[in-house]
């Protein structure tokens, strides 16, 4: 369970949001929607203990949540790649893999790759890819990455209606395992029973 408590932030003098609070509870996803600019991916950086709070509080299961817990429990996919444009991509999932301590068979990353691409070849550079491509590429951590909460910036920027289908039928999948997930978005999701908070 996520709790945030009277949660305000500020950057230099200019404050960002204030006063959030809501409850998250495993099994449950919750959408935080609004215009760009209005603070969604600064908050869910608070969650993940990249910024520090002006004031209130962000706890996991009842504790603080700090850099220890955001590492062990949370897998994060923000709207940056985070990937090295020179090194192949079975090297990129390799690294990725390696932050998160996580060891695969090549037969299980196969799978997981071809669930969102017809066709790719790992021997390819990240900066040969397009948009979607490298978005999808990075998705594919929901698959081979099993922590208990994810946290996603904006997911669905950039994919075909195809892939978004796919990856929302993930996202069912997480919850129905009891998984929790945090999503910021300007869109309108069809994710089934979803929570909904709104920044503004």
């Amino acid at each position: 369970m996520i709790e945030i408590k009277n949660l305000s932030f500020a950057r230099g003098n200019n404050l960002i949001f204030q006063n959030i609070t809501f409850m998250l509870e495993q099994g449950e996803i919750m959408v935080l929607k609004g215009p760009n600019g209005q603070g969604k991916t600064t908050l869910l950086y608070n969650v993940l203990n990249f910024l520090e709070p002006l004031e209130g509080e962000i706890l996991y299961e009842g504790k603080s949540i700090d850099s220890y817990i955001a590492s062990k429990f949370f897998l994060y996919i923000g709207e940056e790649n985070f990937a090295y444009d020179d090194l192949s991509l079975n090297d990129n999932i390799r690294y990725w893999l390696a932050l998160h301590n996580v060891s695969l068979s090549d037969d299980i990353i196969d799978k997981s790759i071809n669930f969102l691409f017809s066709e790719l070849n790992l021997d390819n550079k990240f900066y040969q890819l397009s948009y979607g491509q490298k978005k999808k590429l990075q998705l594919i951590l929901l698959m081979l990455v099993n922590k208990p909460v994810w946290i996603l910036d904006d997911p669905f920027n950039g994919l075909d209606q195809v892939t978004i289908n796919k990856i929302t039928s993930l996202l069912t999948k997480k919850v129905e395992n009891n998984g929790l997930i945090l999503i910021s978005s300007h869109q309108d999701l069809a994710i089934p029973n979803h929570k909904i908070y709104e920044l503004k």
